[in-house]
């Protein structure tokens, strides 16, 4: 199973609707078609931002069910050059977790491009890669889209 860690800005930008690349992602984390890695202190940090910048009751709900299925794990110390300190807890996850990918739209992160074998990218790269995985004709996006409109 794909194993990631999604940035706190990935959740916070689901809230921008049902088809967001974020919201998706999210969905596959409870869906339980991926797997979600996470630590004890970002998942607090995680869950206070969310708390106060996710206003929609229903994606709210939805974190929760994310917080509830991601796996924890312990970060492992790495040394890279990063442009902003804060975010190495995020590339110390991704390593502890053998993470494949850490998802984010920070630029910090993103200048990093690969951590051996964790891909860093956007949602919308990591939704594109994941749709190939699939059979090939967009089954992944039709099976989200009858899951979350219900038809």
């Amino acid at each position: 199973m794909v194993r990631l860690v999604l940035d706190t800005n990935v959740l916070v930008n689901a809230d921008r609707g049902e088809g967001s690349h974020g919201k998706r992602i999210l969905d596959l984390v409870r869906w339980g078609e991926v797997e979600a890695v996470i630590s004890e202190p970002v998942k607090r940090e995680k869950q206070l931002i969310v708390g106060r910048l996710v206003k929609d009751r229903a994606l709210q709900e939805g974190g929760k069910e994310y917080f509830g299925k991601a796996h924890m794990v312990e970060p492992v110390e790495v040394m890279v050059p990063i442009e902003d300190e804060e975010d190495m807890k995020l590339v110390e996850l991704a390593v502890g977790g053998q993470a494949q990918f850490l998802v984010t739209d920070d630029r910090h992160l993103l200048d990093l491009g690969q951590l051996g074998s964790c891909r860093i990218v956007k949602p919308a790269e990591f939704w594109q890669w994941w749709e190939a995985q699939q059979d090939g004709n967009g089954s992944t996006w039709a099976s989200w889209a009858k899951q979350t409109l219900g038809q």
